[in-house]
């Protein structure tokens, strides 16, 4: 098969959109990405309108590409509470899945997005590193029944799986809010408004502590490498940019960039400080010749105060992934720097 054809499910989340270009942009790949709404922008790939809650659409869609020969599911449904969130989540990637394998011969792989809350990073203190074969943490928790599903759905398939583990994900995408340099680039515009230095909103401890983000295109680059590696098959690899750091020596250096004080930690909640920034916004987007954006758009606030909380040291092993041939890194520091510039380049942020 020299020309490859994938479905990105998710395709418009910051996950699925750069690995939709990646794959589009290496020139071997058909892409079809599947997403419930539209697209800010139009992508250069094909976009399938689909609700993978619908497994009638789903069937159809597949029925109407028979040709797929990989599938990259980025797509979730979160859900406070954890047990709906599971069935939610499970019921999505089965209505793919099924008809993948009942309509599609030429189906070869399929490569799930998971993340570091395989571990229980979201529940506390974890065993760092943090190695894919670690015991899991008590459930529930989607990664773990979608894992159990496609294990056993494989057996005895022609096709294979695999899972990447990211941390938290960095990366340009518009109309998806859960991003840490949009963040980042947001609330440090809105304080340099107001005449403020640029304060840690987070915890003491959360500053102090060794942390770790994943580049979206590192990632992307990850899974085209997972999805056609024949040694891959069937194995699950932690992917993040390969080094550590502290907000604590971060911050200073974000600071410097935005031209601003560095204030140091103040611990607040961003969803109760920003509730009313939504008009300033507005202005600061007149003034400043800004793409007419939302807040809510562009900043996730809940999302922020999630990620400005953990406490504890987030360290992922990467040993398995460059001992199968993955050997790809990123500077975490200069790539914050460069996808705030991105976001200011594409006028989000001022």
């Amino acid at each position: 098969m020299s020309r490859k054809k994938a479905l990105v499910a998710g395709a418009l989340g910051i996950v699925g959109s750069n690995l939709a270009d990646h794959l589009h942009a290496l020139g071997d790949w058909e892409v079809v990405g599947i997403s419930r709404s539209s697209p800010i922008r139009a992508p250069a790939w094909r976009l399938a309108r689909v609700d993978l809650f619908d497994a009638a659409a789903c069937r159809a869609l597949i029925a109407a590409e028979p040709d797929v020969t990989h599938l990259f599911y980025a797509a979730r449904a979160p859900d406070p509470d954890a047990a709906t969130e599971v069935a939610a989540n499970v019921r999505m990637l089965v209505n793919l899945m099924e008809p993948l394998a009942g309509l599609a011969p030429n189906f070869a792989h399929v490569c799930l997005v998971h993340g570091t809350k395989w571990y229980g990073s979201h529940l506390g203190p974890f065993m760092t590193p943090a190695k894919e074969e670690h015991p899991r943490h008590m459930p529930p928790n989607f990664y773990l029944d979608q894992a159990d599903y496609i294990a056993a759905r494989q057996t005895g398939a022609h096709w294979t799986w695999s899972t990447v583990r990211p941390a938290v994900v960095c990366g340009y995408s518009l109309g998806y809010p859960h991003n840490v340099a949009a963040v980042l680039g947001a609330y440090a515009a809105i304080s340099r408004e107001l005449g403020l230095p640029l304060r840690f909103p987070g915890t003491s401890a959360c500053f102090d502590a060794v942390s770790q983000v994943t580049d979206a295109r590192l990632l992307a680059r990850s899974m085209a490498w997972a999805a056609t590696d024949s040694g891959c098959a069937n194995e699950s690899f932690n992917i993040v940019n390969g080094d550590v750091f502290r907000w604590c020596h971060l911050w200073d250096k974000l600071a410097r960039h935005f031209d601003m004080d560095n204030g140091g930690v103040q611990t607040m909640s961003l969803v109760r400080q920003m509730e009313d920034k939504e008009a300033l916004w507005q202005v600061m987007a007149k003034k400043h010749g800004l793409r007419q954006l939302k807040l809510t758009d562009i900043v996730n606030w809940n999302y922020a105060d999630m990620t400005f909380r953990q406490d504890w040291d987030h360290i992922s092993s990467t040993l398995k992934a460059r001992r199968f041939g993955f050997h790809d890194f990123v500077d975490s520091e200069a790539m914050f720097i460069e996808q705030i510039e991105r976001f200011r380049t594409e006028r989000v942020i001022p």
